[in-house]
């Protein structure tokens, strides 16, 4: 088969022209897409000959067909979270995740449901928990891994030991075959069989050679197929065999039928391309409880897993030291770590399952009463309530992005990470496994599904060595000896890919080896499905996304400090591909993408974009000139909620901020830049001449103008300026009498607060006055926030070093600095130390708080009172915030209130971040975004009040949908008992 590179660019652009007007789909032939798509989550990186998102399943068979016609492979792809690189390989990528995400009617008499294939797991479960149900396999990527990869895959996750892998799941599955024909497959009679085995053409081809090849190689497949749970290497043709595949303990199976739908499980899209499956659903159990074992070594924690599982546990999951101390590490998951006791090097937690408390209690119990004082357990935890959502799972879950967070080249690497022994084989297997490791000089991570014996050990490589690369090779060759000797599989559920399919032939013997390569000739004669994949002998130190070869070019210098990360490259590749910025919902991140589901548009793909231009593999007329990274930063919110919520810390808003520092220097900006950046300049002029000003802004003929010259869409009118600023104010106020009882603090009176809302610094002076506090006012120029944003470096270091010289006799003294903006608060407490300001920014950064996080602390204001509110507060937070400080301390402040039901939102980030819902060509995302769950939220509920602490939010919701919201403080100062009215 041609590669890419080897074939005409005329045959290329026919390709492309026949996709195009043929189907209706997205199609994506630029060069830009194409590198976007040529990673996953794997070690690996290989160009596509072009993208197609599919709206309808007719588009997926014309685009088989079509690539049939013209000789181009077929790449199925979901949320590309592979670890083993089956997403990726040299021919049409389909990207199933945008449309073909429908979840079809739940059948409740045959416990199915019916999804297309880019349905996420998290959003089928939810879509399922009001009936009760759910479905049975839980992997560690449930909120972007989409059914189609798991049933690819066939994945398993933690519940195995319960509810097993996908293939246990899978009733029947719509496809496509290679020639671009559909068919449905699904459990058939005998009779039936003979008829579809009679059949001309490939589905009748598939139907008799699966048949054959079982009937003729029966004793061969029985003897050379692990006999474990968590195998999913190789072509399922077990499932062929009544009573050979291994189920979990006590799962009721199905009545055998000739299922062509359990080979396609777990083929990797290499036999068929699937595009709708009828799924089994399982009920919820009634009560979760979780005991979390720590233990001062690994092989004790391994030791003792039979014990664990003799007490009837539905998964039991191990976490090693390394995790444990890079999750301390996380902004994040540092607050998760509460389950491990002491210092250990290993945690192992059980969950149980039961229908009432007393049983769950009585599971529980049992293993403690097993393990309490026992050698090497030095720390036992019960959470018998709500464990679904313990700190555990959540830690356990970022597992494999935690340790891809280690600084440096060397990180722990997927490519013998997922073997899987008889667990009662385990601990020498292990132990083996290990020696093989030091053997090779480096050293190992372990974590994973202790109980179904698939540990995933990943070796700690530098690939951008050739020692490295040897390494793996030599690893790999040595552990696949292993497995076979344990009789395992090379893969429990990450798959072959091109990781591990060049072992299957060792696993399996000549012979089965034999039938597995004639099922793939049945299925796709012409080796156009995924090829390389499950079978195919490529060398898993080939095609590596960072090999000795790789080299990027970053800035000779930069003006913020990547040191913490290595460096800005370094910083760029601590992306490797895990996608958790791909979940469609819950959380911040990332924004854009939530709206757009364009790969283009999360945090990976932006970090791909940079890496590609930084490689030369994307070119650049200057620095980072690239039209696919400029576009992929534009919709770029610098929410900052990728440096908390990916697990491998990949902060975009800094490296968006730096790159077009690096891209614009000092040459010509857009309008909008300088005026957004220099807002503080502009924000007292506009309040001097208020009247004329709003009247200014609101005229339909300057909104044009306004667009046409600055960027500014029209839609949108900017904000008004108040004719009395916070600071006219605050000079002539009488202060409360009590003020100052209990010593002072510093208010930092924002630009958005001094010009335009002063209604906010008003009630934050009032509320603190009353708490004891004498206030006094930082009088600063400007956080900065709208230079940096705009990658006015120079201008931002030059007031963050202004404000710290200002704040810092403050924080020396012990005087609270205190916030009411959120985004200009983040400055202060983050973006500062990437200044290079030195231990000064940090001063200033460890003594700010948000104003109503402050008063939330009865430690700081006992005296305050308030009277009793009849009613919901419904609490947006700054998505900056949500980040950076958290939002406990505003739901604590707005709870003081008697009688106030406080209820947060999870409503992600407003749309509007600063500037950016302003600008032309971000309206329609920055709309989206609000509608997406904070406007309905908000509308849904009118008699409520909705607080947020962003102006920014606050503005957004006004301006889309006429809601008033209200900053937090002034929720607390309208209820003050002892409090003037605001305004007053």
């Amino acid at each position: 088969m041609l590669t890419t590179n080897q074939r005409p660019a005329s045959a290329l652009t026919r390709l492309h022209d026949r996709l195009s007007r043929e189907t209706r789909a997205e199609v994506h032939p630029d060069r830009g897409h194409r590198g976007l798509y040529s990673t996953d989550a794997s070690l690996y990186q290989v160009e596509p000959v072009g993208v197609v998102v599919p709206r309808t399943v007719d588009d997926v068979a014309a685009a088989v067909r079509i690539a049939a016609e013209e000789g181009v492979a077929i790449i199925p792809r979901g949320g590309a979270t592979s670890l083993s690189g089956q997403t990726i390989g040299d021919g049409i990528v389909i990207d199933f995740s945008k449309y073909l995400n429908r979840i079809g009617i739940v059948d409740r008499d045959s416990m199915t449901v019916h999804v297309e294939p880019g349905v996420v797991l998290d959003r089928l479960n939810a879509h399922l928990k009001p009936m009760g149900l759910m479905f049975g396999p839980d992997v560690s990527t449930s909120d972007r891994a989409t059914l189609g990869g798991m049933i690819g895959n066939n994945s398993a996750g933690a519940r195995s030991l319960r509810y097993g892998k996908t293939v246990d799941h899978v009733r029947a599955v719509d496809v496509v075959l290679a020639d671009g024909t559909r068919a449905k497959l699904g459990p058939v009679s005998p009779a039936e069989l003979d008829v579809l085995c009679a059949r001309e053409g490939l589905l009748g081809t598939a139907y008799r050679t699966v048949r054959d090849e079982v009937a003729g190689h029966r004793d061969a497949i029985v003897a050379r197929f692990p006999h474990i749970l968590r195998r999913v290497s190789g072509y399922n043709l077990d499932e062929f065999i009544p009573g050979l595949p291994v189920r979990a303990p006590g799962w009721a199976d199905d009545p055998w039928e000739f299922n062509l739908a359990k080979l396609i499980v777990g083929s990797e899209g290499s036999l068929a391309v699937l595009t709708g499956a009828d799924l089994r659903v399982v009920p919820i159990p009634p009560f979760q409880g979780l005991v979390v074992l720590s233990f001062a070594t690994i092989p004790a924690a391994i030791d003792r897993i039979r014990e664990m599982v003799e007490t009837g546990p539905a998964a039991v999951e191990m976490i090693d030291r390394t995790i444990l101390d890079l999750a301390a590490e996380s902004p994040l998951y540092s607050q998760y770590l509460d389950f491990a006791e002491g210092r250990p090097e290993a945690v192992l937690a059980a969950q149980y399952y039961a229908d009432s408390e007393a049983e769950l209690a009585a599971k529980a119990d049992d293993l403690v009463r097993r393990f309490e004082g026992r050698p090497g357990v030095v720390g036992i935890r019960k959470s018998l309530k709500d464990s679904a959502k313990d700190g555990f799972w959540k830690v356990r879950k970022a597992g494999l992005a935690l340790l891809m967070s280690m600084v440096g080249d060397a990180k722990p690497v997927a490519f013998v990470e997922d073997t899987a022994v008889s667990p009662e084989k385990l601990p020498a297997f292990y132990e083996r496994f290990q020696a093989i490791v030091a053997k090779h000089g480096v050293r190992a991570s372990c974590y994973g599904h202790a109980d179904v014996g698939c540990l995933h050990i990943r070796p700690i490589l530098n690939m951008k060595t050739e020692r490295g690369v040897e390494g793996l090779r030599g690893i790999a060759r040595e552990v696949s000896d292993l497995v076979v000797e344990f009789a395992g599989s090379m893969s429990g559920e990450h798959g072959d890919g091109l990781a591990r399919s060049l072992w299957n032939r060792k696993l399996f013997g000549e012979e089965v080896y034999g039938s597995l390569r004639r099922v793939k000739a049945a299925f796709d004669p012409e080796n156009r499905l995924n090829p390389g994949k499950v079978i195919g002998e490529t060398d898993p130190g080939e095609n590596l996304r960072m090999g000795p070869e790789y080299a990027a070019r970053e800035p000779a210098s930069t003006e913020l400090d990547f040191s913490d990360q290595g460096g800005f490259a370094r910083a760029v590749e601590m992306c490797t591909g895990v996608g958790a910025c791909r979940k469609p919902a819950g959380g911040t991140m990332c924004p854009s993408y939530m709206v757009t589901r364009d790969e283009m548009h999360s945090t990976r793909g932006r970090a791909n974009a940079l890496r590609l231009v930084m490689t030369g593999e994307l070119p650049s007329s200057g620095a980072f000139a690239n039209d696919t990274l400029m576009e992929a930063l534009d919709l770029c919110l610098q929410c900052k909620a990728c440096k908390t919520e990916c697990p491998s810390g990949v902060d975009m808003a800094k490296l968006k901020a730096e790159v077009l520092h690096q891209y614009y220097g000092n040459g010509p900006r857009p309008l909008s830049h300088l005026l957004m950046g220099r807002i503080f300049r502009l924000n007292p002029l506009g309040s001097a001449m208020a009247p004329i000003a709003n009247a200014t802004l609101r005229s339909p003929a300057f909104r044009w103008l306004l667009e046409k010259v600055a960027g500014i869409d029209r839609r949108r009118t900017l904000p008004a300026f108040a004719s009395r600023n916070f600071r006219a104010w605050f000079d002539r106020h009488a202060v409360d009498p009590g003020a100052g009882r209990r010593g002072s603090v510093v208010l930092i009176d924002d630009c958005f607060t001094t010009y335009n809302n002063p209604e906010v610094g008003i009630a934050a002076v009032q509320v603190l006055e009353a708490a004891g506090y004498r206030v006094g006012l930082a009088s600063l120029r400007c956080c900065g926030r709208p230079a940096a944003s705009k990658g006015l470096l120079p201008l931002a270091r030059e007031l963050a070093r202004e404000n710290v010289e200002k704040l810092l006799p403050y924080a020396r003294e012990g005087t609270p600095i205190l916030g009411l903006e959120p985004s200009c608060l983040t400055m202060f407490v983050d973006d500062y130390r990437d200044f290079r300001l030195g231990p000064d920014a940090k001063e200033v950064a460890a003594r700010c708080d948000m104003v109503e996080a402050f008063v939330a602390d009865p430690g700081n204001a006992p005296d305050l009172e308030f009277n009793p509110l009849d009613g919901r507060i419904l609490v947006h937070g700054h998505c900056q915030q949500k980040a950076t400080l958290g939002t406990a301390g505003t739901s604590a402040a707005l709870r003081r209130i008697p009688g106030a039901e406080v209820r947060e939102l999870d409503s992600g980030c407003c749309g509007m971040a600063g500037s950016f819902g302003y600008e032309r060509g971000h309206y329609e995302v920055s709309s989206a975004l609000a509608e997406r769950v904070l406007i309905p939220a908000a509308a849904a509920d009118p008699s409520a009040t909705l607080a947020a602490p962003g102006f920014s939010c606050r503005s957004q919701v006004h301006g889309l949908a006429g809601i008033e919201a209200s900053h937090p403080i002034e929720v607390l100062a309208r209820q003050l008992r002892r409090g003037r009215s605001v305004g007053g």
